[in-house]
């Protein structure tokens, strides 16, 4: 991220609104948060970070935090704008779209109506739709899929990957069901055996959406407005798609990993069941809080007491409630949590279903995956809940002779290469993924780094010599590694292809890769998909020349992909290469006259008139 971004990012972020809920003056604590935040690693000796650096850092422009003690909202604070475009201060007004946090008020809006008796749990969802089926197969016909798992994510319904479209191309629901036009995913199916196994299914929340409606007889935004906000007083949200305009008018911008907004339109997401809620930091707490006071049998205004235990328990899926992750149990309480990202922004909650304390944390960055994080880390420092915390590391000094010795090139897989750099006495790591980071020791063969959890092994042979690292860093999610990778050292002068691709040798990039892919076509080191997932990681990390490099291979293996030229002309014109892209946007059209968004782009650019 360029100099100049980072100095705008400064000055926006102390555009700041705080407020306590009760209109008291500000606790001293909101001081100790704001520049206590944790990284995934915490090292011991290293400083914490300052969360305007941070939203600067990351490419968020606008933050909103809100605190819950004994079952209560104790304060809520906003940070920044809404829009770096237009610079309005974030506050108690502006809403933020969480994404998949909105499936826990979809699933408290399910229990509402089983608390009625409009829906049966544990029968199958087949008997309770009357305008359209889950599809009969032999998974169906070997287990139900019934409400619970779909809340629980047990039900076997397909994985659908969020898609986003533009208002005039937003599907309906029934042609998300059925996988038509506009909609750009699959059929909704099931592909394993519902009630065993996890597997997290946006798709089956809509089937609840159809559900909540085919028994209501009514729209999900009407039953959820109806049920979930008004009893609670979340008067300033909604699962509206698009948002009508005196709600959007108070909306803040979503913006890319780069902090960059998508003015020119906005992309909404129809799956509103699974991810389409919009909502504040204090609605959002209010909700968390509605729910905790249920869990203790007091006054609670949508659920009682058993559906609330019901929400917040593990089912088929252990790892998972009712719209809910199970995070555990420790310091004397169990939490349950969500993570969300939507068109440009990441939300997250975090919920003691036994002490009544919580957190909510809103942004408008894609960037925000891991801010939330990190702000949430030091609130659990602050407020001394331990369980919420990594444990921290005392760094060891292994020597001169140890960090020497495990500089040098790695390969990583099939085509992936690391370097690990000594930079004075510090052992740097450089990947597309990770960036740059330093290195830690744990011990003598143990390292660390702050910006993932989990660690890298130094394995030796018999003689003591290296012969390879293993690898078992958590993901940008902070998800553990379910494996460890091997990290092989390579000989001086040996190059993988993707490693001569970042560093500007492109020319024998595609000849290796066009060999890859002529030899076995199928091989996923040269899969449409991964070069164009890793383009975006690269542009989202601010890394565009390296970005636009894997994207024009890309359309070099795949020259009939409608796709790859769409994310071609993107990255072709956040590099002002304005007729290469209008070029690559034209050549997506032809391929795919249905796409929108190369449409939009090419008008962005060129004027209506083309």
């Amino acid at each position: 991220m360029g100099t100049r971004w980072f100095a705008l990012m400064l000055v926006l972020v102390c555009v700041a609104m705080a407020g306590c809920v009760d209109g008291t003056a500000e606790p001293p604590e909101i001081a100790l948060i704001e520049n206590g935040l944790q990284p995934q690693t915490l090292i011991v000796g290293e400083p914490d970070y300052a969360l305007k650096e941070r939203m600067a850092l990351h490419g968020v422009p606008g933050v909103s935090v809100a605190l819950i003690e004994d079952a209560a909202v104790s304060w809520v604070k906003h940070y920044g704008v809404a829009s770096v475009d237009d610079p309005r201060p974030v506050d108690a007004e502006t809403i933020f779209n969480v994404g998949s946090v909105s499936k826990a008020v979809t699933a408290v809006t399910v229990l509402s109506l089983a608390q009625d008796g409009l829906v049966d749990l544990d029968a199958p969802v087949n008997d309770q739709l009357t305008s359209w089926r889950i599809p009969d197969n032999e998974f169906t016909r070997q287990a139900a899929v019934t409400p619970l798992r779909l809340m629980n994510h047990s039900g076997g319904v397909v994985f659908s990957p969020p898609r986003t479209y533009a208002a005039e191309d937003l599907p309906t629901l029934m042609q998300i069901l059925d996988g038509l036009p506009p909609a750009t995913t699959a059929p909704v199916g099931v592909d394993r055996v519902p009630g065993t196994t996890f597997q997290y299914s946006n798709a089956g929340f809509e089937v609840l959406r159809l559900l909540i409606e085919d028994v209501t007889g009514r729209s999900f935004a009407e039953v959820v407005a109806e049920r979930v906000f008004v009893p609670i007083g979340m008067s300033r949200s909604s699962v509206e798609a698009p948002l009508p305009d005196e709600v959007l008018v108070n909306a803040a911008m979503g913006h890319r990993g780069d902090g960059t907004p998508d003015a020119a339109y906005r992309r909404w997401l129809p799956h509103v069941a699974a991810g389409g809620l919009w909502t504040t930091a204090e609605d959002y707490a209010a909700f968390v809080v509605d729910i905790q006071r249920s869990l203790r049998g007091e006054d609670g205004r949508v659920l009682s007491r058993a559906s609330a235990e019901l929400m917040v328990s593990p089912h088929d899926a252990p790892r998972y409630g009712l719209g809910v992750f199970q995070r555990g149990g420790g310091d004397g309480a169990r939490y349950v949590s969500h993570l969300g990202d939507g068109p440009g922004f990441v939300a997250g909650f975090t919920m003691d279903v036994i002490g009544g304390r919580g957190m909510v944390v809103l942004t408008n960055g894609q960037g925000g995956i891991e801010l939330v994080r990190e702000i949430s880390r030091s609130i659990a420092g602050v407020k001394g809940w331990p369980y919420l915390l990594p444990d921290a590391v005392t760094p060891v000094d292994p020597g001169d002779e140890v960090r020497a010795e495990l500089a040098g090139r790695y390969r990583v897989g099939a085509d992936g290469e690391v370097v690990l750099e000594l930079r004075g006495d510090e052992l740097w790591l450089e990947s597309p993924s990770l960036g740059e980071v330093r290195f830690h020791f744990a011990d003598s063969s143990t390292m660390v780094c702050r910006e993932r959890g989990g660690e890298i092994t130094v394995v030796r042979t018999a003689d003591g010599d290296v012969e390879r690292l293993d690898a078992g860093l958590a993901d940008e999610l902070a998800r553990p590694a379910a494996a460890t990778t091997p990290w092989t050292r390579m000989a001086e002068g040996e190059r993988t292809p993707l490693g001569l691709l970042l560093e500007g040798a492109t020319e024998e990039a595609t000849r290796r890769y066009r060999e890859i892919l002529e030899t076995d076509p199928s091989s996923p080191v040269v899969a449409e998909n991964r070069f164009n997932s890793l383009g975006y990681q690269l542009m989202g990390g601010g890394r565009l020349d390296e970005a636009l490099a894997v994207f024009e291979l890309n359309a070099t293996l795949h020259p009939d992909s409608a796709n790859v030229h769409d994310s071609l002309g993107e990255a072709l014109m956040k590099s002002d290469r304005t007729d290469e892209a209008v070029a690559s946007y034209r050549r997506s059209l032809e391929l795919d006259p249905t796409n929108r968004n190369a449409e939009k782009a090419i008008e962005r650019m060129t004027g209506p008139a083309s």
